[in-house]
């Protein structure tokens, strides 16, 4: 039985980071162990020890900070660098020397985000010697990192990881050589589109722009045509998911990343491309060695279709919402599948033929049936129990699973992903793991400390009691719950997570205990009956957390 002390939010076990070891070129040689040779060196990750080895040395992976150690490693190795000349230290996190054996530079690694914005606000540089401030995520299917280095000549952010830096650098620049003109319609940052704020339907994407940024185009329901300038090098992931009316996007030339597929929930959209790092073939779009598969266009009319047998990777939401395939065919090189990439597939049922992958009435897991990533919205099972032997129930895969009536956990399981079970509106909860419980129909961690869902069909009188010690609100905890009119959260709560209450429309009352700290983007989307929210003083809401929702905020 698997280690139950092992639980949520444990990182060993969370599916970003195992899809973060893929992107790297990790491959799973057997379970729980990954291994990339570079040629000059190996990495060995010991995902369910926690640890990675190079050179002879054990690494912690425990925290988001060790995994930025890891990616750096990677990334310092695949520029070039030699395994032997990257050395840790007890006063830095890396230290890399140069060809002669003397420190060239040294790296303080922290977690993306606020923890590195720390990082940068406490550090205090004196000295020649040069020290890199560096950070890395996976947003969107790519890997992002931001680095700061402190030299003698200066500070500096650029000439060093880029594909045309010679190894050891000798000269580093600060800003961007392409400069874009201010546009009220765009919010940028350097070359990159970070979100689009105007209100055209057809829109020309200044030239000079080589970015456009994760979900800057999100669930933009008035854009009927974008022009891509030939200075685009990338397409993050979401960057125009669920632009419902987008009809065409021509993929310029110059373009070599494309993350997370961009174009998920445009059923309308008709794609060309241009360039060389990409395939697009009937409609569906692969990496130019076609072993990655993006994007298949929903508006096919296909009701069959066999993934061809160079795919190993099937991207994440790559077939979102194509409801006229009713059968896919999964050929015996794949290995791996994104976040469910079938999703809102309403006929979807698969055809099984990788050992990489096991296919169980309507469910797929992978073939040691410790994760599952997706569920069969056209298989007609509605009792669904879940394999022993699973330990990870993977983001969305049950998304939307209408038809759904009862899912039993087993008592392998110690995590659930981001919910999967949002829109599961008909189901209920069988429990037998020792990580989580059921509480008046809900499903909670094992300590009652995090609501993880909550269905409709357990709250049809329009209300619920909440256990006294729930302390955070799961992302899209209670998303689709048309039934729930009011709900009065307990003193306990401090969290309010991304999406819980999204799709509530009936929602007209609820009340915010005063020791709130945090609520979610797009925590009341799609609330139309709620009128008035109360929140203290001191919490921040972001830009999406009362969308299609015309609460007026009150504060106290």
């Amino acid at each position: 039985m698997a280690d139950s002390t092992r639980v949520q939010d444990s990182i060993f076990i969370d599916m970003k980071y195992i899809v973060l070891y893929r992107k790297l070129g990790f491959k799973e040689v057997k379970q729980d162990i990954f291994i990339l040779n570079y040629g000059t060196a190996e990495i060995v990750i010991e995902a369910e020890n926690q640890i990675f080895i190079f050179n002879g040395m054990q690494h912690p992976l425990l925290t988001y900070k060790d995994m930025v150690k890891l990616e750096c490693i990677d990334r310092l190795l695949k520029k070039g660098y030699k395994p032997k000349n990257i050395l840790f230290c007890d006063q830095f996190d890396l230290v890399l020397l140069d060809a002669n054996g003397n420190t060239f530079a040294s790296f303080l690694f922290d977690e993306y985000g606020k923890k590195y914005e720390k990082l940068l606000s406490g550090f205090n540089y004196s000295g020649s010697e040069m020290i890199f401030l560096y950070t890395s995520q996976l947003a969107g299917g790519l890997i992002d990192y931001k680095l700061k280095m402190y030299t003698a000549d200066g500070i500096y952010y650029k000439g060093f990881f880029e594909k045309n830096a010679k190894l050891y650098p000798d000269n580093f620049f600060t800003f961007d050589e392409i400069k874009i003109g201010e546009d009220l319609d765009f919010i940028f940052r350097g070359t990159e589109l970070i979100k689009y704020t105007g209100s055209a339907s057809d829109v020309i994407i200044p030239d000079g722009i080589t970015r456009i940024g994760t979900g800057a185009f999100w669930n933009n329901t008035v854009i009927n045509f974008v022009r891509l300038p030939e200075s685009l090098e990338c397409i993050a992931g979401d960057a125009f998911v669920y632009c419902e009316n987008l009809k065409k996007i021509t993929i310029p030339k110059n373009v070599e990343l494309i993350g997370d597929n961009p174009f998920a929930g445009c059923p309308e959209l008709i794609l060309d491309n241009l360039s060389e790092s990409f395939i697009l073939e009937s409609g569906i779009l692969f990496e130019k060695n076609k072993t990655c598969l993006i994007h298949y266009t929903p508006s096919k009319k296909e009701s069959e279709y066999t993934i061809p047998e160079t795919v190993e990777w099937i991207g994440k939401h790559s077939f979102y919402k194509c409801e006229n395939l009713k059968k896919a065919v999964i050929t015996k090189n794949a290995s791996y599948m994104g976040n469910n990439a079938f999703s809102d597939c309403t006929n979807i049922s698969l055809e099984n033929h990788s050992p990489h992958f096991k296919y169980i009435d309507g469910v797929l897991y992978n073939s040691d049936l410790t994760i599952n990533y997706h569920y069969s919205l056209g298989s007609g099972i509605t009792d669904v129990k879940l394999q022993k032997g699973l330990r990870t129930i993977g983001r969305n895969s049950f998304w939307n699973a209408k038809n759904v009536e009862k899912i039993t956990i087993p008592e392998t399981v110690r995590q659930i992903g981001y919910n999967p079970f949002a829109y599961c509106i008909n189901a209920v909860f069988t429990v037998n793991s020792p990580n989580y419980s059921v509480y008046n129909g809900a499903l909670y961690a094992a300590d009652f400390s995090e609501l993880v869902c909550c269905t409709a069909k357990v709250i049809m009188s329009g209300t619920i009691e909440l256990h006294e010690k729930t302390k955070s609100i799961g992302r899209n905890a209670f998303t689709g719950c048309e039934t729930l009119e009011k709900i009065i959260l307990p003193k306990s709560i401090k969290m309010i997570s991304r999406g819980a209450f999204s799709g509530c429309k009936k929602l007209v009352s609820i009340e915010i205990p005063k020791d709130i700290e945090f609520i979610g983007d797009w925590a009341f989307n799609n609330c139309e009956s709620l009128s008035e929210l109360n929140i203290p003083i001191g919490i921040k809401l972001e830009n999406n957390t009362l969308k299609n929702c015309p609460a007026e905020v009150l504060r106290y």
